[in-house]
């Protein structure tokens, strides 16, 4: 988790050049936003290493259940 710093001093916080000319390019920041913000386009099973690790979650589930 992160921790937060409560600014109690009353300077003003301005960024620096680099900074400013790093947020200048938008297509790369429009392209981040949307990486972001958007969810994968590929649904959930169709995902190999993510239908295998549910596959595998489910074989233990079942072979727990066969046990007990």
């Amino acid at each position: 988790m992160r921790k937060f710093i409560l600014n109690k001093e009353n300077k003003k916080l301005t960024p620096s050049e680099e900074q400013i000319r790093r947020q200048k390019d938008f297509s790369r920041l429009h392209h981040q936003y949307e990486r972001l913000t958007k969810r994968g386009k590929k649904p959930l099973y169709r995902d190999p290493k993510l239908f295998m690790l549910l596959f595998i979650i489910g074989l233990v589930l079942l072979l727990l259940f066969l046990e007990s």
